[in-house]
């Protein structure tokens, strides 16, 4: 297995925009330079190291929504693709009515919006300062 290593720096001045533009994850402090928050990934606002807990912790439950929208789509698609298709239709003799095929796939769209929108009811946990 190949050993992978993301590159993250935290700067704030004007000489270090370069750094910031080549490292994979280059963070910022709000104070910092024009420059330097132009070429950041990440501005930290409030000039608080302690953030960095709050965005390790927004990067997991992102990365946990995002992993849970996409197993809602794989077995919606999984079940509902053959049933559109027909599969059900020699044993029913009826067909999936393209009315209800199309509703479905657009409440199952719906359904992961909301869902990725529950982001927003997002609250950083308590840290000790």
């Amino acid at each position: 297995m190949a050993s992978y290593t993301i590159f993250l720096i935290i700067l704030d001045g004007i000489n270090d925009s370069p750094a910031l533009a080549q490292s994979d994850v280059g963070i910022s402090v709000g104070s910092a330079t024009d420059v330097a928050i132009e070429a950041a990934s990440i501005v930290l606002i409030r000039n608080s190291l302690t953030d960095l807990l709050t965005l390790h912790h927004l990067s997991h439950a992102i990365v946990q929504r995002v992993r849970m929208n996409f197993i809602w789509a794989f077995v919606y698609n999984i079940i509902a693709i053959p049933l559109a298709a027909g599969v059900l239709f020699p044993v029913t003799k009826q067909g999936l009515p393209p009315m209800v095929a199309g509703v479905s796939m657009i409440v199952s769209s719906i359904s992961i919006v909301c869902s990725s929108l529950m982001l927003r009811r997002y609250r950083p946990p308590e840290h000790a300062e």
